[in-house]
C-alpha cells in the first residue's frame, strides 16, 4: 500500500497519523510519502516517522518530497491537511475581520475567515485532484483541511476523484456528552447529522435505551446554574450549544468554538472579551497561532533523537483522526461504522440540496465510504444549514473563477457580516494581504 500525506508539516495531524500507521498490523509495512512545500518540514517529519517506525518495530517505508507529483504515482490513498499561507495567513483571516468589528472564535470554516480561507484552498484542492486523475486515478482523497465542507464540494464539482471529508468533531462531542452523563464514550451510541462544524445530535443511547431526556436535564441544570468554565473550550458547560438545544430541541456538535460562528448573536464583544463563554475559543485560537514554533521544536528534537518520543500519542491517536481505520476497512472489505463522514448528500438529508456535502454517520467497506441516511432534519435546523450550503456554493464558485463580485456576495451571505461597506473593505484587505495565494483574483478591478 502507498499512502500520501499532503501537508505533512501539520504538527497536529501528522504525528498522530504516523502513530496510527506504525501501530497498524495491516499497514505497518506500507509506504508513506510525506509532502510539504517546505522541504525542511517534509524532511524533518520523515525523520520523525522513521524513528517512530524503528522504535515500534514497524516496517513502514518513508518517502518525502516538496512536490507532490514526485510521489503521487501509484498511491492508493491521499490525505490532505494543507494550510495555504500557513499560520500567518490564518492569523490574518482572524485579524482582518476583528479590525472591522467582526469577531470569530476560529475563522477557518464560516464567517469572513472561512470565506478567505476557502478562496486560497479551493484551487489547491482541485489541483491536487487533477494531479491524482493523472497519476493515481483510483486512489481515495481524504480531506481534513478547513473549510472542509467547501473544499470537498469543490473537488466533487470539478473532479471524478473519490473524495470524502473527515473530522473528529463528533467524536469530541460524544466524549463530552458521555462525561456529562458519567459514562465512558464507548458506552454511548450517538447519531449526528448536518454540516461539518454544525452537526446536530439526533439520537443518544446507552445499551439501546434513550438517554437524551437525561442529557436534556443536565443541560437544563447547566443553564439554570452555569458551572465554572472548563479550561478546555470543548469540555464541560457549552453555553452556546446549551442555548441552541433549548431553542431547537437538539444539541449541536462539535462545541461552542466552532458552533458559535454560525450564529452572529453569540459573537458580540462585551468590552471584556466575547460573551456567552466564547472567549475561551478565541483564546485557544490565539494560543495555537503562537505555539507552532514550539510544537516544531518538540518534533524536531524527537526526529533527531535529542528527546524521547511522546509515547502517550501511540495510545491516544487512533481514536482521534480516523483515516487509518477507514483505510483498513476499505482494504480488507470489513464493514466499519463511522460516527461522521462528509460526503455528497444525494438524499441522505432529504431537506438539504442533493449536491451539498453533509456530515452524517458512515459505513466503510471495500467499495469505499458511504453516508447513511438520517431522514429530514427539523425545518428550523434545515433552514440554517441550507443557507450555509448556498453560501458555500457561492464561495466555491468565487474561488474557482476569481470573480470578486461572487466573493463579495459570499461574504454578504454570512450572518457575521454587518454591512456592504464592511464586506467590501474586508474583501479588499484580504485580497491584498493574500494576493500571493490568490492568482485568480486580479487586483486591477475594484470590488
Amino acid at each position: 500500500m502507498k499512502i500520501v500525506i499532503i501537508g505533512a508539516g501539520s504538527t497536529v495531524f501528522t504525528p498522530g497519523l504516523i502513530a496510527d500507521l506504525t501501530g497498524s498490523t495491516l499497514l505497518g509495512d506500507a509506504t508513506v510519502a510525506l509532502v510539504d512545500t517546505n522541504p525542511w518540514a517534509a524532511a524533518t517529519m520523515a525523520r520523525y516517522a522513521e524513528r517512530v517506525a524503528g522504535e515500534r518495530g514497524a516496517r513502514l517505508r518513508v518517502e518525502y518530497a516538496s512536490d507532490r507529483r514526485q510521489v503521487l504515482a501509484g498511491a492508493d490513498f491521499v490525505t490532505v491537511t494543507i494550510a495555504v499561507g500557513g499560520a500567518k495567513a490564518w492569523e490574518r483571516d482572524v485579524r482582518i475581520p476583528e479590525a472591522h468589528g467582526v469577531w470569530q472564535t476560529v475563522g477557518d470554516s464560516v464567517g469572513p475567515g472561512g470565506v478567505f480561507r476557502a478562496l486560497r484552498h479551493v484551487p489547491e484542492l482541485v489541483a491536487i485532484a487533477r494531479d491524482m486523475e493523472e497519476l493515481c486515478p483510483s486512489a481515495w482523497l481524504f480531506n481534513y483541511t478547513n473549510p472542509l465542507t467547501a473544499l470537498v464540494r469543490a473537488v466533487h464539482k470539478m473532479s471524478p476523484i473519490k473524495t470524502a471529508g473527515l473530522c473528529h468533531g463528533v467524536l469530541h462531542t460524544r466524549q463530552a456528552i458521555a462525561q456529562a452523563l458519567g459514562l465512558a464514550p464507548t458506552e454511548l451510541s450517538l447519531t449526528a447529522a448536518g454540516l461539518n462544524h454544525l452537526a446536530w445530535v439526533l439520537d443518544l443511547r446507552q445499551d439501546g435505551s434513550n438517554v437524551y431526556p437525561r442529557f436534556r436535564e443536565v443541560v437544563h441544570d447547566w443553564l439554570a446554574a452555569p458551572p465554572l468554565p472548563a479550561g478546555d473550550p470543548y469540555a464541560g458547560f457549552q453555553e452556546v450549544s446549551a442555548r441552541l438545544m433549548d431553542v431547537y430541541g437538539y444539541y449541536p456538535s462539535p462545541g461552542d468554538r466552532h458552533v458559535a460562528e454560525f450564529f452572529p448573536f453569540f459573537l458580540r464583544n462585551t468590552g471584556d472579551g466575547l460573551g456567552y463563554g466564547t472567549q475561551a475559543g478565541l483564546d485557544m485560537t490565539n494560543a495555537t497561532l503562537t505555539s507552532r514554533d514550539e510544537r516544531w521544536d518538540r518534533i524536531a528534537a524527537q526526529a533527531e533523537g535529542r528527546a524521547a518520543l511522546n509515547r502517550a500519542l501511540f495510545d491516544e491517536a487512533r481514536e482521534g483522526e480516523r483515516v487509518v481505520s477507514i483505510i483498513e476497512a476499505i482494504v480488507t472489505d470489513r464493514p466499519l461504522l463511522e460516527l461522521a463522514v462528509n460526503v455528497r448528500n444525494d438524499g441522505l438529508i432529504p431537506n438539504l440540496p442533493a449536491e451539498a456535502v453533509v456530515e452524517v454517520p458512515g459505513m466503510v467497506d471495500g467499495r469505499g465510504v458511504h453516508g447513511i441516511s438520517v431522514g429530514p432534519l427539523p425545518e428550523g435546523i434545515a433552514g440554517i444549514l441550507a443557507a450555509r450550503v448556498r453560501q458555500q456554493e457561492l464561495t466555491v464558485d468565487a474561488a474557482l473563477t476569481g470573480d470578486r463580485m461572487l466573493a463579495l456576495q459570499a461574504l454578504l451571505a454570512d450572518p457575521l457580516v454587518p454591512s456592504v461597506e464592511t464586506a467590501t473593505d474586508m474583501l479588499e484587505e484580504a485580497l491584498t494581504t493574500h494576493a500571493a495565494f490568490l492568482p485568480r483574483f486580479g487586483m486591477d478591478a475594484a470590488v
